[in-house]
């Protein structure tokens, strides 16, 4: 299928940053695309939810530096338990050392906050396409 409405329509994605404004903004500009999105204030939130029902989610985007669980633990859980969903994690953290971790873990990309909409949008249409 080619990318269009159609497609992001049928996309769920599950945001997970323990900024509720940081989150409120990302299910936003999502959401504004017809994407489906769920939001969870942190990854121990968010694993819960996929726990739930394991294929609800195409993609997770979640931020790295969280309470009760961070972005590196979640992204290793998913990779253990649902290794079809693709992560993307965003990070304020300026650390090529975490980046480099976080794709030999797994991650589809590590974008650097603020990511501007045109990045963060090629980057989940490459993550979908894969």
């Amino acid at each position: 299928m080619g990318w269009d409405g159609k497609m992001a329509c049928e996309t769920r994605i599950l945001v997970v940053d323990d900024s509720e404004a940081g989150r409120r903004i990302l299910a936003d500009v999502l959401e504004h695309q017809g994407y489906g999105v769920t939001t969870a204030p942190d990854g121990k939130w968010a694993w819960s939810l996929l726990q739930q029902a394991w294929f609800a989610y195409d993609l997770v985007i979640t931020d790295l530096m969280m309470p009760r669980m961070d972005g590196i633990e979640l992204l290793t859980n998913i990779r253990a338990y649902c290794p079809w969903i693709r992560v993307v994690l965003i990070t304020g953290r300026r650390d090529h050392e975490v980046a480099s971790r976080a794709q030999m873990l797994g991650a589809f990309a590590v974008l650097a906050k603020p990511c501007g909409i045109e990045e963060l949008n090629g980057t989940i249409k490459l993550a979908l396409l894969k």
